[in-house]
């Protein structure tokens, strides 16, 4: 079967909306990157107390809102009415800073009466942006938590969204679970997927082209580098595009680095900083 993903080479994505040039997550930052003509959003998930799926990358809203407290533990009508963007300052290459004069807290207040600075529906996302490519990663429920990985394939097949979105996660459980339930969702490897490739390279490079082939799933979201191993190769690329598998790599800021997976043949970068993407693109 045609990997779809290997046909949207430059599938490039703004982590979490832009972090570092908007608030993170938010959907003005959003909003911005599908203006700049980036083709992707990186985006996480959780599940609030009631069942409501929401994109925020922490666990805690502690780090971008003015409250406190666990996603998990907080239902949607405690989440809805937190700013999202309170602790950032645009232009200061932090996600959020704390202990800045007020003044520069340029989008602190904005919500409740601008929606888009609000904490944001995954189901709101999927509608907002019809047309354009959403990555999402399930972050780990809570050990007192249901699951949620079945909501996230249902609100994915609700929206009409199947063949734009692709889930990822940091659990190789979670995306089990996605295949389990619909095979037909495409998900990206999980770190155990990721090493078992990647040694594999290491002594067989035709191993892993043949363990990339014979695997579920579509691309490879790696970071460059994994502590002091470079896995961003030219040869990790070369044998999972032989495998038939994409390559997205995280998280790319800087234009050198940009320019060096370009020409490597990554298929997609993902970055906080979309409009020097935008300038390379």
């Amino acid at each position: 079967m045609i990997n779809p993903w290997l046909e949207r080479r430059s599938m490039h994505y703004a982590h979490r909306g832009g972090a570092l040039e908007a608030p993170s997550s938010t959907l003005f930052a959003m909003d911005r990157a599908v203006e700049l003509g980036i083709p992707g959003l990186e985006l996480d998930l959780h599940c609030s107390k009631d069942g409501v799926i929401v994109v925020l990358h922490d666990n805690e809203v502690d780090r971008t809102t003015p409250g406190d407290g666990k996603v998990s533990e907080l239902g949607i009508r405690e989440l809805s009415v937190l700013d999202n963007a309170y602790w950032f300052v645009p232009d200061s290459g932090e996600y959020c800073s704390v202990g800045r004069r007020s003044s520069e807290y340029l989008y602190r207040g904005r919500w409740p009466l601008d929606r888009r600075f609000g904490v944001a529906t995954f189901r709101e996302v999927l509608e907002r942006y019809p047309n354009t490519i959403i990555n999402v990663d399930i972050k780990a429920a809570p050990a007192n938590s249901e699951p949620y990985e079945a909501q996230v394939v249902s609100e994915i097949l609700g929206a009409g969204a199947k063949d734009r979105v692709i889930v990822a996660s940091f659990r190789d459980s979670s995306l089990f679970a996605v295949r389990k339930i619909n095979p037909e969702v495409f998900t990206s490897a999980g770190p155990g997927e990721i090493s078992e490739f990647y040694f594999a390279l290491i002594t067989d490079f035709k191993q892993a082209v043949a363990i990339a082939n014979a695997s579920p799933y579509v691309a490879f979201q790696i970071p460059r580098f994994y502590g002091e191993i470079e896995l961003a190769t030219e040869e990790f690329i070369e044998a999972a595009h032989e495998g038939g598998k994409a390559v997205h790599v995280w998280t790319i800021n800087e234009r050198d680095e940009m320019d060096l997976l370009i020409e490597r043949g990554a298929d997609g970068l993902i970055t906080d900083r979309p409009s020097l993407l935008k300038e390379l693109i």
